[in-house]
């Protein structure tokens, strides 16, 4: 069993077996800012951090007869995963039941917007639990900025939840998937569930295939000569027969004013996405500032 799955079952234990969905997601939050690690990552949603990891571990938990298929986190096991876990986490667990006590529902989420505000930023109940002066301390950490900008990112390396935090933290409106066949091993970034998780979290999936590169080209892969072979002919060969997706990525760069060309390499260098922006400026009219995530 992944160790992230024990931490949340030793986590609903030390709670008493049985925590309501949101309660549950900002204690398990609240366990990995305290301790410094990624077990779950997290993204502000309707009712602030959120991680789609954690459901999805639920649902998988619950088919391994660990967690009833209810709403609730609740445990339908008596063993104790409180004794499998690491022995500093298992005390920061306990110390955190310490802390927070009884704190649930709205009071738990006033803590966490207070104390993580930037996770309050796509919250749909700011407005009627916090007073006016104290909504202006919680945008001090949002990010508003509206100035056209291209983003470009690669999810190697993240979570679905990590990565939908680097968007919302450069406030981006729209996601253009550049992938020529957008399917993926890794959980969240096949199209359907990309598309879905993204347009959850309040901003617009498009994908674009014809400025991807069809898999054939990119077998046996694995220099940085061959790579930029391969960008070359990228270039030379294959976006210029792609005007008009070309004219269609610009209007929605004009529509959205803040997107984000996504594939999978974590380093621009080696991956397509930087060919496609070179190859956008040759255009002297395209004036838009470019950043890699």
């Amino acid at each position: 069993m992944y160790y992230r799955r024990k931490l949340l079952l030793a986590l609903i234990e030390v709670f008493g077996g049985n925590l309501k969905r949101t309660d549950c997601q900002k204690l398990l939050f609240i366990f990995c800012q305290t301790m410094g690690k990624n077990h779950y990552d997290f993204f502000p949603y309707h009712y602030g951090a959120f991680s789609f990891i954690a459901y999805y571990d639920k649902r998988r938990l619950s088919e391994l007869g660990l967690l009833k298929s209810t709403n609730d986190f609740q445990l339908s096991t008596s063993h104790s995963f409180l004794k499998e876990i690491e022995t500093n986490d298992r005390l920061a667990l306990q110390a955190l039941h310490s802390q927070i006590g009884y704190l649930r529902g709205k009071k738990l989420i006033k803590k966490t917007y207070l104390e993580y505000p930037h996770f309050a930023a796509r919250s749909k109940i700011v407005s009627g639990s916090f007073t006016t002066d104290e909504i202006k301390q919680l945008q001090i950490a949002w990010n508003t900025d509206t100035q056209p900008c291209l983003f470009t990112i690669g999810y190697e390396g993240l979570s679905i939840d990590a990565f939908l935090n680097k968007l919302i933290t450069n406030n981006i409106a729209a996601v253009v998937d550049v992938r020529n066949n957008p399917q993926s091993m890794k959980y969240g970034f096949s199209k359907k569930s990309l598309g879905q998780y993204i347009e959850n979290a309040g901003m617009n999936y498009i994908h674009i295939p014809e400025l991807g590169i069809p898999s054939v080209m990119r077998k046996g892969l694995g220099t940085s000569l061959s790579h930029r072979s391969l960008f070359v002919t990228y270039k030379t060969e294959l976006l210029p027969k792609q005007d008009d997706s070309i004219k269609r990525l610009k209007k929605l760069i004009t529509e959205n004013t803040r997107i984000a060309l996504v594939c999978f390499e974590a380093n621009h260098q080696f991956c397509h996405r930087h060919t496609l922006v070179e190859y956008l400026h040759n255009d002297k009219s395209f004036k838009t500032s470019v950043i890699n995530l």
